[in-house]
């Protein structure tokens, strides 16, 4: 089972690695095409483009550096890098986004003569590019937070490469060069609005915030149906990396509970059960108790 799940790892990498050099020459065709053809939109998809490269490296890293075993320092091991990776790479790509926002905004009043040629060459090319890592990528992207918030960098690009070459032909055959500064509110509209639900999961996360999808009050509910308990609080719920779920909470044994009748240890692997299957909850730690802290457990 190792083996295959580090094979899985190397194969994340390899698509990483690959995304960065295939994306850096990216960014160099067409931060050189905008330049020739003066084209803000053009411009404004190669720095996009960069800073996904900058996504992809900062990913790259963060993906082995969350491979290393916990120790006495990080007892919960070294996975909120890929967290951190994310969160980065999301405020990157909203500044990136407000700052094409402003400079659209001067060149709706001062437009540039663009050569729709070349901007639509280089946007090709560009778009080619980014649909190769859109596939290698859209996989992993279901699985990891980093991939994910990779993948809609990546995929906010593909967008924008689209909506470029539709400016370069609307130049071409109509020389409408406004078109170039509208498309770039466009892309940067949808660039920082798409980044804002990754922002908020990724804060929450390194909040300790307790997984969007689900409620502390039914995981309360579910436990005290069980026979053997009476209450349950002080209740603690938090994700390290989106994935992996943690849960810690104080339980009240009920009145009639006797180590006669229930063995402890079965009373833990029943509510473990609870966790796993209800709420996907793998990691827990349990404090069982009779008449300790009684007044916040009557207030929870």
């Amino acid at each position: 089972m190792k083996k295959v799940e580090d094979s899985k790892n190397k194969k994340t990498d390899s698509k990483l690695l690959f995304s960065v050099v295939l994306n850096l020459g990216i960014t160099s065709a067409e931060i050189v095409g905008g330049i020739l053809s003066h084209s803000l939109a053009l411009l404004s998809d190669a720095f996009h483009n960069l800073n996904d490269t900058l996504a992809i490296l900062i990913s790259f890293i963060a993906n082995i550096l969350s491979k290393k075993q916990d120790d006495s320092k990080r007892t919960y091991g070294y996975k909120r890098f890929e967290v951190l990776a994310a969160f980065v790479n999301t405020l990157f790509l909203m500044v990136i986004s407000v700052f094409l926002f402003i400079e659209g905004i001067k060149n709706v009043f001062n437009p540039n003569i663009v050569t729709g040629n070349i901007m639509l060459s280089v946007a090709v090319v560009g778009l080619v590019g980014n649909l190769i890592t859109v596939f290698l990528l859209f996989k992993d992207s279901k699985k990891n937070l980093n991939i994910k918030a990779l993948f809609i960098h990546i995929l906010s690009d593909t967008i924008s490469s689209v909506f470029v070459i539709i400016g370069a032909f609307l130049i071409i055959f109509k020389n409408l060069y406004i078109i170039d500064p509208i498309f770039t509110f466009i892309i940067s509209g949808y660039i920082f609005f798409e980044s804002i639900p990754l922002l908020k999961e990724t804060v929450n996360i390194l909040l300790q915030g307790a997984p969007d999808n689900i409620e502390i009050q039914q995981i309360k509910t579910e436990i005290e149906k069980l026979p053997f308990i009476k209450d349950v609080h002080h209740i603690h719920l938090w994700t390290t990396d989106g994935e992996d779920k943690y849960l810690e909470a104080h339980i009240r044994l009920s009145e009639n509970f006797d180590n006669e009748n229930y063995d402890l240890d079965k009373c833990i692997d029943t509510i473990n059960s609870i966790l796993k299957d209800k709420f996907e909850i793998n990691h827990s730690t349990l404090q069982f108790e009779r008449n300790r802290c009684l007044e916040e457990s009557v207030q929870k």
